[in-house]
C-alpha cells in the first residue's frame, strides 16, 4: 500500500549520508573518546569534528560552546537547571513552549511567568517586557521557542533579541529552543541573544537519542551541570558520549546547513506544504490553517477541519498509509486539545479538530499526492458520521 508520512516535526527517516557517517562507529572504530590511544584518539577528532558542524548550523562563534546531550529535552533541563542554581526564584517562557520548557521551569522556579500570544501565535512583547522589569534582579531565565512546533510559526528574531537585551540588563540568561528552527532557517544564534540554546538530532535526519546545548562564552564559567560524573563535555555533562550518534549529528547538521543556505532546498519544501493548504482548502469548506497570517517555516501546516474529531482522523488516516499527528509527539499521551491552539484562542472543539502535517526535505510529490487524494474523503466521512 502506498503510504506518505507527514509527521516530520515528530521524528524524521536518519539520512542515507548520516547512517554511513555513523556505521563505522559501532564497530571499526570502537574507541572511547576518553581514552589515550590511537582508537580513543579517532573517536575524540570524530567528536570534535561534529562539534564544529552543528556550531556551524547554529552560526555559533565557537565549537566549544556546543555540548552534547542525548536529547534537546535533556539541554533544556539542563539550562534550567544551571539557572536554577544562581539565586533567583523567578522565570519567563510563553504559553505556546514545548513541554520540556514548560515542566523543566516549573519543576525548579517558584515563580513562571507565561506570556500570552495572539490569534496567529506572535507573542506579547510588551508584556514580557513589563514583567522582565517587574521581576527585576530575581529573574533568573528567559526560555522561549524560535519556531513552534505545531504551528510552524516563527517568533520574530528582532523581538526575541530585543527581550533578550531586556533579560541581560536585569542580569538574566535566555534560552532559546531551535529545535525546529535548525535545518529550516539559516540560525546566527548570538543575533538572538541567546545565552544557551537547545536542538535535536532525530528532528533534521539525525538519529535518536542526541541533542545538543549550546553554551555562550560569557556564561560558561557560571555554568553547573545537571549530570556529575566524570569529565566528558568540558565537566557540563558527565558520561561517555554516544559516539556513533554525534557523529550522525554532525552529518546531518552539515547536511541541513547545506539545505537552508541553498533557497532552492526550502522554496521546494515551502511549495509542497502549500500544494498539500491548497488543496485541502479548496476541496474542503470549513478549514481553517493556524497562523496563516504570520511567518511560519515551510515543513508545517496545522489544519483545523470543522466539525471533526482530529484523533479520530488521525487513526482513519493511518489504515490508508498517512502518518499525521494532532500536535506535538510529547504531549500526544495526553489525550486533549493542543494547549498550543487553546493559547492561540481556539476553543476545546476548534483545537481538537485540528491534524498537523509536517514535511521534510525528504517528503515527495508522490506523498503530496496520496494526501491530497486521501484526506478529503476521510474528512468527508467524519463529518457524515458527525452530523456536521
Amino acid at each position: 500500500m502506498p503510504s506518505a508520512y507527514l509527521d516530520n516535526n515528530a521524528t524524521t527517516a536518519v539520512a542515507a549520508e548520516v547512517l554511513d557517517a555513523m556505521l563505522p562507529y559501532f564497530r571499526a572504530q570502537p574507541g572511547n573518546p576518553s581514552s589515550l590511544h590511537g582508537p580513543g584518539e579517532t573517536a575524540f577528532a570524530a567528536l570534535s569534528e561534529a562539534r564544529r558542524h552543528v556550531a556551524r548550523l547554529l552560526g555559533a562563534p565557537r565549537p566549544e560552546g556546543v555540548t552534547f546531550t542525548g536529547s534537546a529535552t535533556e539541554a533544556t533541563n539542563m539550562a534550567a537547571h544551571a539557572a536554577s542554581l544562581r539565586g533567583r526564584n523567578a522565570a519567563l517562557t510563553s504559553t505556546v513552549e514545548h513541554a520540556a520548557t514548560q515542566n523543566s521551569l516549573a519543576a525548579r522556579f517558584a515563580d513562571v511567568h507565561a506570556i500570552g500570544v495572539d490569534h496567529d501565535g506572535h507573542l506579547d512583547e510588551a508584556a514580557a517586557l513589563a514583567q522582565i522589569r517587574t521581576c527585576g534582579d530575581d529573574l533568573a531565565l528567559v526560555s522561549l521557542l524560535w519556531v513552534n512546533n505545531e504551528t510552524g510559526h516563527i517568533q520574530d528574531a528582532a523581538a526575541l533579541a530585543r527581550i533578550a537585551s531586556a533579560a541581560h540588563q536585569v542580569g538574566a540568561w535566555v534560552h532559546i529552543d531551535v529545535v525546529q528552527a535548525a535545518g529550516k532557517l539559516p540560525i546566527q544564534i548570538t543575533e538572538l541573544g541567546a545565552d544557551l540554546a537547545s536542538l535535536s538530532a532525530h528532528k533534521l535526519h539525525g538519529p535518536k537519542g542526541v541533542g545538543a546545548l549550546w553554551i555562550a562564552e560569557r556564561i560558561a564559567q557560571e555554568f553547573k551541570p545537571l549530570i556529575h560524573g566524570g569529565p566528558q563535555e568540558r565537566e557540563r555533562r558527565a558520561g561517555t558520549e554516544n559516539v556513533p550518534g554525534i557523529v550522525g549529528f554532525g552529518r546531518a547538521a552539515e547536511l541541513a546547513l547545506a539545505f537552508v543556505q541553498n533557497p532552492a532546498g526550502p522554496a521546494a519544501l515551502r511549495a509542497q506544504r502549500d500544494r498539500l493548504e491548497t488543496a485541502l482548502i479548496a476541496e474542503l469548506q470549513d478549514v481553517t490553517v493556524a497562523a496563516a497570517s504570520a511567518a511560519r517555516v515551510g515543513s508545517t501546516a496545522n489544519l483545523e477541519f470543522h466539525g471533526i474529531d482530529g484523533e479520530a482522523a488521525l487513526m482513519l488516516l493511518a489504515q490508508y498509509g498517512i502518518a499525521v499527528s494532532t500536535g506535538s509527539a510529547c504531549g500526544s499521551s495526553h489525550h486533549g486539545p493542543s494547549h498550543v491552539l487553546l493559547a492561540m484562542g481556539r476553543d476545546e472543539a476548534q483545537a481538537a479538530s485540528s491534524l498537523r502535517f509536517s514535511l521534510s526535505r525528504e517528503t515527495t510529490a508522490q506523498e503530496i499526492d496520496l494526501a491530497i487524494a486521501t484526506i478529503p474523503g476521510v474528512i468527508q466521512t467524519l463529518r457524515t458520521l458527525a452530523g456536521a
